[in-house]
């Protein structure tokens, strides 16, 4: 279960309200009473129907941007906080159009974060009751690990033995690998394997020619890359053109993955870096 969350202000001289872990709930100053947008976010589902059958054709999906909605009640000390102080401290982190982030801690999960922008701050401050609801829109849906979780490894050959790594998240996750030459000779292609190679493969015609030079690729959404770099002059070489065709872009799925980095000579240092993806807590 959810035990504490955090929220990060895009303004630098945001003040910070810290709240004793050794108090009690009914004396911090701001009360988180209820939290929603927090289950999986529905997704769109398209069909076409058929033009003399029943039924439909499927024609893709797809999962939209998430609505958190915090529930917030002031709670003055009146020594140092007042209920207007406290409502103008909530508006530096939860002001209409400005980013925030969240993160959210579990006692079963590792923490995870979530970006997004105030869509609304409404306060009913003619109450006895007063309470603050903030509306967040998260354009990318998915709860990311706030901590990475890195990998060391050797190259080897077609074949080869397989590293197993056990991903706990429960969407798909992109990688980020880096690969080094550390023996001669250079390898002259690179493949980045997950799972069964007669399913899905990545391969790319090798550009780490010397010694100076590092390969490395990035999965993620919206920032997939292939590119050598030479440690000397800086020079980055865009390696896209050089992707066999056929390849595809390896994600970790839920569950076990049979990862490795495959060469025609074997023996290369890799790192692998993956960030756990989740879509819902």
């Amino acid at each position: 279960m959810l035990t504490e969350v955090k929220a990060y202000s895009s303004w630098q001289s945001a003040p910070t309200l810290l709240l004793d872990d050794t108090g009690r709930v009914e004396t911090d100053l701001i009360q988180v009473r209820n939290i929603t947008g927090l289950d999986p976010v529905k997704a769109s589902v398209n069909t076409t129907p058929f033009g003399s059958i029943d039924g439909s054709g499927y024609t893709g999906s797809s999962v939209l941007s998430r609505n958190i909605v915090l529930t917030l009640h002031p709670n003055p000390d009146w020594h140092n906080y007042t209920y207007e102080s406290l409502r103008r401290l909530l508006y530096a982190y939860f002001m209409p159009k400005r980013p925030v982030r969240l993160v959210f801690y579990s006692d079963d999960i590792n923490p995870v974060q979530i970006e997004g922008i105030v869509e609304s701050a409404e306060v009913n401050p003619f109450t006895n009751d007063p309470e603050f609801v903030v509306s967040i829109v998260c354009p990318d849906p998915y709860f990311t690990a706030l901590d990475p979780i890195v990998l060391t490894g050797q190259a080897v050959r077609p074949g080869g033995a397989v590293t197993t790594i056990d991903y706990t998240g429960n969407i798909d996750a992109g990688i980020y690998v880096k690969a080094t030459r550390n023996a001669d000779p250079a390898p002259a292609s690179i493949g980045i394997q997950i799972g069964d190679p007669s399913i899905s493969h990545f391969n790319v015609i090798s550009d780490v020619t010397g010694t100076n030079k590092y390969f490395e690729m990035g999965s993620i959404r919206m920032q997939k890359f292939v590119q050598s770099i030479d440690m000397t002059s800086g020079v980055i070489t865009n390696l896209l053109p050089k992707v066999q065709e056929g390849s595809s872009w390896p994600l970790l799925q839920p569950g076990e993955n049979d990862f490795s980095v495959i060469t025609d000579k074997g023996g290369q240092d890799w790192e692998l870096t993956y960030y756990e993806r989740f879509g819902g807590l």
